[in-house]
Formats: structure tokens, sequence, C-alpha cells
């Protein structure tokens, strides 16, 4: 392939930008992977286990969102 080809496959991965804030007690975590972008606020002591798996379930619930209005 040359350079000015372009590839039949995006790449299956692409990385996750995180970007955390603290302000006060509450703090504001942002990801953003492509063209999805996720906003979670939380009080400041939250885990990154628990911010973790707040974010793992979130593909989960969109499918079932989309799903009760299909």
């Amino acid at each position: 392939m040359s350079v000015d080809e372009t590839p039949q496959e995006a790449a299956p991965e692409q990385p996750a930008v995180l970007d955390v804030d603290v302000v006060g007690d509450r703090m504001l975590a942002s990801v953003e992977k492509g063209d999805v972008s996720v906003v979670v606020e939380a009080p400041s002591g939250t885990s990154e286990d628990e911010f973790e798996a707040t974010l793992d379930d979130i593909p989960k619930r969109i499918e079932r969102t989309a799903e009760l209005f299909a």
C-alpha cells in the first residue's frame, strides 16, 4: 500500500483520552475515544476502579436504551 492510499479498515482500538478535574468536593472526569465523549461527575473520593466500572457499563446501557426506542 502506498502512502497516498486509504486503509480499508480503521484501527480496531483507538486510544482513550482521560481528563480529570477536582473542584471542591466534586470530581469531573471526561473520556474521549474516537467520536464518542463521556463526562462523569462524582464525589472527589471516587476511586479509579469505580470510574472504570461505570464507564465499562456505558455501551451496554446505550444498547439497552436504543432497543427501547427501536
